[in-house]
């Protein structure tokens, strides 16, 4: 670590959408106050990120400007995993982020031999859903992750149950044994209260969310064997793939009168749900791909909704996080935040006291002087 510079005022960069971050991060990788390669990345959110984008091509990692556009909010991380400026990655969240289990997933991530986009060969649910499965063998430029998935706060759906302060002090030791080890503390001011966005869309249109669970979902894959997971992976593909033809038909013909698709249990599944909006709203008050988008925050799971009532809001940052912070190795090299309250994750009421107490703790926490820099639009 000797090559490394180091930072007179410790950067805390706060952003509005999350993949705002990277660019900060890149920076600091570019001006060798982080490693290029294998760094721990420490995440606390509600949402994992850990997504990809589907279609990119592999080799975007390596041109800046064609990866920030192509990423976005759940899907900004991994493309720097595959490009092997993240090794460790640590997702801490909130007890009722659901996505992935507490304990440790140790995969391959590679370019797809056949199509150049970005592929892995865990099977949890979280990727297999979206189609990101692919075995090892299909892989090329293959890279090991280790990913921990450790839940603090659990007060709040256990109210007898105690964060275990010394199980998080030794998983953060396990990737930064060392106390001057560079890292990345990254924060979504959504861990502290979320929403789910699409929860109550079209609100006239009774359990119009759960009605499209029955349709999008994804029954978690109970085997490890990989000619399967890609029959499983296909099987989703094909779900996914026919789900948006039907909605992308709607948003461009507003009605399925000149549809010539095949007419599947999925196509009158959605020809439902057509008949229940159209008759609930106008035809310009109706936003198909905005449906289609919602369904697809389904599998086996669904975005995770806790908006956090004021006293379990304090307790969460007063104790649970300022104990984490007190548990940390060494101080971050860099701190990214993101508010995410303009696509309505953070809830907009909570967001102004998060971040001040959120702010509040981290100055308090880190000994040297911090450097704070807002990157979004203020409202007046």
């Amino acid at each position: 670590m000797s090559h490394l510079r180091y930072f007179s005022s410790v950067p805390i960069h706060i952003v509005e959408n999350h993949d705002e971050a990277l660019p900060f991060i890149y920076r600091c990788m570019g001006s060798r106050h982080l490693p290029f390669n294998g760094n721990t990345f420490i995440h606390l959110d509600s949402h994992p990120d850990m997504l990809i984008p589907k279609y990119m091509s592999a080799g975007n990692v390596w041109e800046k400007e064609k990866l920030f556009a192509d990423i976005s909010i759940e899907n900004w991380i991994m493309p720097a995993v595959y490009a092997g400026h993240f090794r460790y990655l640590i997702w801490v969240k909130p007890p009722w982020a659901k996505q992935l289990s507490d304990g440790v997933l140790e995969f391959f991530i590679g370019k797809h031999k056949s199509n150049g986009t970005i592929r892995l060969t865990c099977s949890e649910s979280y990727f297999l859903s979206e189609c990101l499965y692919a075995p090892f063998e299909d892989l090329e430029d293959v890279r090991e992750v280790t990913l921990h998935t450790i839940t603090i706060g659990s007060f709040i759906e256990d109210p007898g149950k105690a964060d275990n302060i010394g199980a998080i002090s030794s998983v953060l030791r396990k990737y930064l044994q060392e106390k001057d080890t560079p890292y990345i503390l990254d924060i979504d001011l959504d861990f502290f209260s979320t929403k789910n966005p699409f929860k109550d869309i079209y609100p006239l249109v009774k359990n119009l969310y759960e009605k499209l669970g029955v349709i999008y979902y994804f029954e978690k894959a109970d085997t490890d064997d990989p000619l399967i997971l890609k029959e499983i992976t296909q099987a989703r593909s094909e779900q996914l793939e026919e789900l948006e033809k039907l909605f992308n038909h709607l948003q461009n013909h507003r009605s399925f009168k000149d549809y010539d698709g095949e007419k599947t249990g999925r196509y009158e599944a959605v020809n439902l749900i057509y008949e229940q909006v159209t008759k609930a709203y106008k035809d310009t008050e109706i936003n198909w791909n905005l449906i289609h988008d919602a369904g697809c925050t389904i599998d086996d799971t669904e975005l995770p909704h806790h908006v956090t009532s004021p006293h379990d809001l304090q307790r969460l940052i007063n104790i649970t996080f300022t104990n984490f912070l007190e548990v940390l190795p060494g101080e971050p090299t860099i701190v990214t935040i993101s508010r995410s309250v303009e696509d309505d994750y953070c809830p907009l009421e909570d967001i102004d006291t998060i971040q001040e107490s959120v702010l509040n703790q981290l100055v308090k926490h880190i000994k040297s002087p911090v450097d704070i820099q807002e990157y979004y639009e203020k409202s007046n």
